[in-house]
């Protein structure tokens, strides 16, 4: 179904193109669909970050062998996923992605109510009525460490607790049903949304959006080889050609179905058979990985917010910055689950940074191509991390 509905976002997108052409005033009275799209899932994401987040940290569960490499672990996860945003963020805002253009696409949807740092976590450590507040607002920041307090509080052991853990689980499985009836939409929405923004620019962007998916590619295979392949070298002290070349097969099945999900059996028996990685150490690190190592769609983030924003002619500050970091990173962390969960996050980063999320019809008729890039990081990740921590615990 997803592969499917993939195809039919991409196919949205492509025939939005003649369609905005040739049947202008048709155009603008379909605009209606994409609104109540984006009106759904503005509506729905902060239950989402709520309970993947909250149910994610409080189910998690491990074996007592595993027990010392469980810290370990996550570090390496959430700090890949963290030098991830960061190495394209630096990237991107060295490169104009609309070089000798001034593609002012719509400034005025900009967002005036955009977060700073200070407005986003200094106040909302001191000032609990206004953290409350930032709650009920549907501030994603606020929502992240709200859901992550909590599901640290629901790993202590009390009476309740299991009847607590399965109603997030039900909270959870249901929000998840919802978003992914709700993505069945998406196509139309892009295809309503992607035509009404053609009537207002013109070949300038599709040029930008050219460029922006070589950048994207670029970005992802020199971290992929680059980073990884350090790793393997100076930490692992193995050869990083011979750990490309026996994980080859792996990449490529990732790169086609685009899913960390059903390439796991791969990556699981790669490890084990070609990478020679104890059972113990995969058949933990791997479906770990799965769910928490979101190095390609951090750097997706990274780059889309960025681009957005140029197009938008919006000039980021270092907080921002630091917001997209943040929320790329934490919300990564219970995102396994979610359907088209880059998307899914776009909404968060942009409108933690003031960026309207009807933006995010520009860049999803390319999401599918990027998202086979995107998935075979994961899986490189999930592989290097899980050699890193076999050598680890065999030292």
């Amino acid at each position: 179904m997803q592969k499917k509905l993939s195809v039919l976002m991409l196919l949205g997108f492509v025939l939005s193109i003649p369609f905005a052409k040739f049947f202008p005033e048709l155009t603008i009275k379909s605009k209606f669909l994409g609104n109540y799209f984006i009106y759904l899932l503005k509506s729905f994401v902060p239950f989402l970050i709520f309970g993947t987040i909250t149910f994610s940290i409080a189910s998690f569960e491990s074996g007592s062998k595993l027990k010392k490499i469980v810290p370990l672990t996550l570090l390496f996860y959430i700090t890949s996923t963290l030098i991830a945003i960061i190495y394209a963020l630096s990237i991107a805002s060295n490169i104009n992605f609309a070089p000798d253009q001034n593609l002012n696409i719509g400034a005025s949807l900009v967002q005036t109510d955009s977060l700073s740092l200070k407005s986003s976590v200094s106040i909302i450590a001191i000032d609990f009525s206004n953290f409350f507040s930032l709650i009920l607002d549907g501030n994603p920041i606020a929502i992240m460490i709200l859901s992550t307090i909590l599901g640290l509080l629901l790993r202590v052991r009390f009476s309740y607790q299991r009847n607590i853990l399965n109603f997030f689980s039900y909270i959870n499985n249901l929000v998840i049903k919802i978003t992914n009836y709700l993505m069945l939409l998406a196509p139309v929405a892009i295809f309503s949304l992607f035509s009404n923004l053609l009537i207002d620019i013109d070949n300038d962007l599709l040029f930008s959006l050219l460029r922006f998916v070589v950048i994207c590619i670029f970005v992802f295979l020199i971290y992929m080889f680059f980073f990884y392949g350090l790793i393997i070298k100076y930490f692992v002290k193995y050869s990083p050609i011979k750990f490309f070349l026996l994980i080859k097969d792996t990449l490529i099945f990732a790169f086609f179905s685009s899913s960390s999900a059903a390439t796991m059996p791969l990556t699981l028996r790669t490890a084990e058979e070609k990478l020679k990685i104890k059972k113990e150490i995969s058949s933990f690190v791997v479906p770990i990985g799965t769910t928490v190592n979101m190095d390609g769609s951090a750097i997706y983030l990274g780059l889309s917010a960025v681009f957005m924003a140029q197009l938008l002619n919006l000039n980021l500050s270092i907080d921002q910055y630091v917001i997209i970091s943040l929320t790329a990173t934490i919300g990564s962390i219970g995102a396994a689950g979610v359907p088209s969960v880059a998307l899914v996050m776009m909404t968060i980063v942009f409108s933690s940074i003031g960026i309207p999320i009807e933006a995010i019809a520009i860049i999803a008729g390319v999401d599918r191509l990027l998202d086979m890039f995107r998935t075979s990081i994961n899986v490189a990740g999930d592989l290097t991390i899980s050699k890193l921590v076999d050598t680890i615990s065999r030292n």
